[in-house]
């Protein structure tokens, strides 16, 4: 039978058990999102945040129209930037959800249940197995960054925007595999949302060049490859230039100029996304468990350099090297809730290593049984280790997300009390609520801000101690902003 009547018999007879693989991924992702939510069950009962306040709302149609030609928040006061995307996603949540918090935040973690889906389907056309997905979802899952995107309503915008550049890396390899146009046109849509939605999606030009050459037979397609990122760049480029049409005031914002300080913020990035307990560690358990995660990496990056086969190798340095290229837009503005997509990329490295120096030992001649189990517990401990201290250090996310947290009363104050140079279009149902709860604190005005916060720097004490109760003010051990 000639190649193209093979090629055509492939494409037509799906792989067996591809469907039962897919099942399994939304079940293996909605079981660690059911046990996440049952450890942060408190968390669902949290008030809108900061920022939620005037963003998640419903919003009148002059509003939303003007997102497209102009900031993508109406009120002019968060960060100038051209998101037309996002601005209706908000209005979707505040329109259909209102003040239920408990459904906001049942949408968010539909929202990840969806990424980590996409992203299956991702991994599983790479050639990985459930396992392999299985340590990057677990990983991933009970980490400080998924916590700390999560638990902030208004990041379902970057969630949307995680979904749609893994969804544009999925029908790129499709459409380096199958050479269909509808892949294509499927995979410039999905960029088209992603870059319109957030601009952390400037970096998927160079994250597909690097997913090509960690696929299968790089070689064979490397003008579809360059089609699509030519494409893509395109479309980056688009909306780079109407971002500086409808938003000039982005251009000046001195955030965007690059300074050492900006690159040692890519560098603490990228060394956050490696833990999955971020890298600030105050206390002996903390930094205890940080030094066992490092050194379980050491010792896997040791193997695999002296078992591990060449074409594995770069697999596991390629996806390092993609996580530190989608650790970009920490040149723009750093944030520590915005670090999902390279954490991503380096959990997915620890599996490649992991089946990698597991296939070498079983398959090696003269191969002791022994060697198998040690492999097995070393890398039990390892990962138990590393979950343990995202686990741990997410409860601490959420601690400095709570009611009484004396930085989140302060940044929730500011919204509530008007304190910004514009006016903050807040429901006034939320706007009262915010006054209740700042009431029961004690906190009436602006003098009562202003005292807390003098109080709580001079004397930290007074308010570290409320930390075990949390029924009073109390300082946190990490801030939400940290790494």
């Amino acid at each position: 039978m000639p190649d193209i009547e093979i090629e055509t018999v492939r494409r037509k007879v799906p792989r067996p058990g591809q469907r039962r693989d897919v099942c399994n991924l939304a079940a293996l992702a909605g079981a660690l999102l059911v046990i996440w939510s049952g450890l942060f069950l408190s968390t669902y009962h949290y008030p809108f945040y900061w920022d939620d306040f005037h963003q998640i709302r419903p919003y009148s149609w002059n509003e939303l129209l003007s997102t497209l030609h102009g900031w993508s928040d109406p009120d002019k006061i968060e960060t100038p930037t051209f998101r037309p995307q996002a601005a209706f996603l908000f209005a979707i949540q505040g329109s259909i959800f209102g003040e239920n918090i408990v459904l906001q935040r049942i949408f968010m973690t539909m929202l990840m249940e969806i990424l980590l889906f996409v992203l299956g389907l991702f991994l599983l056309e790479l050639g990985f197995d459930l396992f392999q997905i299985g340590i990057v979802f677990t990983l991933f899952v009970f980490s400080r960054v998924f916590a700390s995107l999560n638990l902030w309503v208004t990041l379902g915008s970057l969630i949307l925007c995680y979904i749609f550049m893994v969804l544009n890396g999925y029908l790129f390899l499709l459409w380096i595999k199958h050479r269909r146009i509808l892949h294509a046109f499927l995979m410039f849509m999905c960029a088209v949302v992603a870059v319109f939605t957030r601009e952390e999606a400037y970096v998927l030009p160079f994250a597909l060049a690097l997913v090509w050459s960690l696929s299968s037979r790089p070689s064979r397609g490397w003008r579809r490859m360059l089609v699509a990122v030519l494409g893509v760049l395109t479309l980056v480029g688009v909306h780079f230039t109407l971002r500086r049409i409808f938003v000039p005031e982005a251009h000046l914002n001195p955030d965007l100029d690059f300074t050492i300080l900006k690159l040692k913020m890519l560098l603490i990035s990228i060394k956050s996304a490696c833990l999955p307990g971020g890298v600030t560690t105050a206390g002996f358990a903390d930094s205890l468990l940080a030094a066992l995660w490092i050194g379980f990496l050491m010792g896997l990056v040791v193997m695999v350099a002296r078992l591990g086969r060449s074409r594995s190798r770069w697999r596991v340095v390629g996806t390092c090297f993609l996580g530190c290229v989608l650790s970009l837009p920490a040149l723009g503005i750093p944030r520590p809730f915005g670090i999902a997509m390279p954490a991503l990329a380096f959990m997915t490295a620890v599996a490649i290593a992991v089946a990698e120096v597991w296939r070498q030992i079983e398959s090696a001649k003269h191969s002791h049984k022994w060697r198998q189990y040690a492999f097995v517990g070393y890398i039990i401990l390892g990962l138990a280790v590393g979950i343990a201290g995202g686990i741990r250090r997410s409860m601490y996310v959420a601690e400095s997300l709570h009611q009484n947290c004396v930085p989140r009363v302060e940044e929730d104050a500011v919204l509530i009390f008007n304190l910004r140079e514009r006016y903050a279009t807040v429901p006034e149902e939320r706007r009262e609520a915010g006054r209740t709860r700042l009431a029961a604190l004690g906190i009436y005005n602006i003098r009562d801000l202003l005292r807390l916060d003098k109080d709580s720097r001079e004397h930290p004490e007074r308010y570290e101690r409320n930390r075990q109760t949390r029924e009073a003010l109390f300082l946190p051990k990490y801030d939400y902003l940290s790494y």
